[in-house]
Order: C-alpha cells, then structure tokens, then sequence
C-alpha cells in the first residue's frame, strides 16, 4: 500500500516506459506513411475517433470502478480480519480469567499460537501467484525485485515452526488441502476442549465458536478474491478496445496537425505535431487501463495491495501483549512510502 501523498509523474513514465516506447513507435510510422502518402486517404474521420474514444472511456470507467470495489472490499475484509481477533483474544482471556492457571494457561497460550500459524498460512496463500495475476509484467517484475515482499523472503514451512509443536506442524505442511482450514478446525477442538474439560461455560463455549465462526467466513472471502480474477471478459475487452482505439488515433489526429500550418505554408513540419498528440492521448488511455488492471489484485504484493503482512504482524504483536509476553517484534516499516 503506498503511503506517501502522491505518486509522482517520474514514477508514472518510469512504470509506463514500454508501453510508451511503443505509442511513441506506432505514432511515427503512421505519421510517416502519411506523410509519404501522395494524399490522406488513410486519415480516420474525426466522428469515428470521438465515438470509439467515447466507448473506451466507458468501458475503461465500468472496469476500473469494478477493480477499485475490489481493492476496498480487501481492504475492509482484512481490517474485519483484524478486529475478529482481537475479539478472539479477549474472549479467550476473559473466559478463562478466573480459571486454574496451571490448566488454562498452555490451552490459552497454545490457541494464541495457532492463530498466529493461521495468519502466517493466510497470507502465504494470497501471496501465492496466479496466471492472471500482473506480478509477471517486466514493469511489476523489476518493482518487486527491488521492493520484495516479506513473503517472498521466506518459506511457509519456516514461518509456521515459530507456533506450533513439531507433530502439529508437519501435519499442516503435509496436509494437501486448505492448510488455513486445517488450523481454524484445531481451533475448534480446542475450544470444544476447554469445555469439556469445565474451563468455560456452555454460554461462553457458544460465544468463542461464533467468533471462530467470523474467521471462517473472513477466510472465505478473502479467498474468494484471490482465487478468482475481475471477469476475463471485461478486462479483454478493454484491452481490445484500447487497442483498437491507440491505433487509429495517429491517424485520426493527422489531419488536424497537417492543417496547423496551411496557412503559414509550413504543413509539412506542423504535421510531426502528430507524434506527441497521439502518444499523449494514447498515454492516457494505455496509464487508465495499467491502474486498473493493476487494482483488480489486492493481494499480489504490489505498491497498491493491501498490507497483509503488516496487518499480521499487528495482530501478533497486540495478542502477545494480551497474552503478557514481552517481545522483540517490531510492526513492519514502510519502504519508499510501500507498506506491505
């Protein structure tokens, strides 16, 4: 998540410096095959770049609305992530507040850190890559290899020994399914355990199951936006259109540059004009469709992606205070204004 006030245009030009190179490339050969040309047949009338122009806009605005609902509904899931446990947490705490302390201790302390394991095998899975994903674009490539996310400086299997015993950890690892799953199951047994055992009450038995129950629900839809992209067909479309629209605009806009200089009978040169107008309108509907598409994937560990790693090594550290240990864990420092 960036942090700062503003991208800055140097960094938008940096991003965009392929896709540049090419508006820049397809606007002089077009301008030089007109130029060649012993008349204008191949100029685009003004009427079909406004229309095409129009449809693109449209299009582009239904999608990037669509990409940013994404990103905010992340975003709103992992903060309702984050209040659960803390919620979690002080149930547990206060249920077993009153009880023998050589029995509740362990259990309390044992399901403190297999929440832990859960967010540490949480976000693992959203940082696993995806086809669809843009992390694989050379612009987003070099970006993360410069700005790499906490995730991806590690291993799961290394993160996940720091909580849980030998025996249940190699279950996890080994388990082929939802390993996230895995450890909200044992947190069910484990509160089924407490009353078994007479530490809690069934009324708050019922209470700790229902706030086990939210993260079973927030897992779901975070999941649900990870393993499934804003629809292919809208973002193939907009790729088609914007497509279709950047190639006839140099020769759209042609004309108007050639006639910038009919009366000073200086066509010839005013015509070049062409060049930077089609790479500036160009520029721009290229950049909307880039910023959206880019959007669409909270949890791929770009420069805009919600901060899970951040987010989980607050809920660490404030549930370890709640526990009343001391520790060394720092909260994660944005780097060039990047928080991940």
């Amino acid at each position: 998540m960036h942090l700062g006030r503003k991208y800055r245009l140097a960094e938008y030009i940096v991003w965009m410096r392929r896709e540049t190179y090419c508006l820049f490339g397809w606007a002089l050969l077009a301008t030089v095959i007109l130029q060649i040309l012993p008349s204008q047949f191949l100029s685009v009338p003004a009427p079909l770049l406004a229309v095409v122009g129009t449809a693109v806009a449209i299009v582009l605005a239904f999608k990037n609305q669509q990409c940013h609902a994404r990103i905010n509904e992340a975003l709103s899931l992992w903060g309702q992530i984050s209040s659960a446990s803390t919620i979690l947490a002080n149930k547990l705490t206060a249920a077993l507040a009153g009880a023998d302390a050589a029995q509740s201790a362990p259990r309390l302390k044992d399901i403190y850190y297999r929440h832990f394991a859960w967010l540490t095998a949480l976000r693992f899975f959203l940082r696993e890559p995806k086809a669809w994903e843009n992390t694989f674009e050379p612009g987003n490539a070099k970006y993360l290899a410069a700005l790499p996310t906490p995730e991806s400086q590690s291993a799961l299997k290394d993160e996940i020994v720091k909580y849980l015993s030998d025996t249940e950890a190699q279950a996890v690892l080994a388990y082929r399914g939802d390993k996230e799953g895995l450890l909200l199951r044992a947190q069910y047994r484990a509160a089924g355990e407490l009353k078994q055992n007479a530490l809690v009450d069934d009324n708050v038995f019922v209470a700790l199951i229902a706030a086990i129950d939210d993260l079973v629900r927030l897992q779901g839809s975070v999941k649900r936006i990870k393993s499934y992209p804003y629809a292919r067909n809208y973002y193939s479309i907009a790729l088609i259109l914007v497509a279709a629209f950047v190639a006839i605009v140099p020769f759209g806009l042609f004309p108007y540059a050639h006639d910038l200089g009919k009366s000073t009978g200086t066509e010839f040169w005013t015509a070049w004009l062409n060049i930077p107008f089609a790479v500036f309108v160009g520029w721009i509907f290229v950049t909307l469709e880039k910023v959206g598409e880019n959007s669409s994937n909270p949890f791929e560990g770009g420069p805009n992606d919600v901060p899970i790693s951040f987010l989980s090594r607050r809920i660490e550290i404030e549930m370890r205070r709640m526990l009343g240990e001391q520790t060394d864990l720092k909260p994660i420092e944005p780097k060039y204004n990047i928080l991940f």
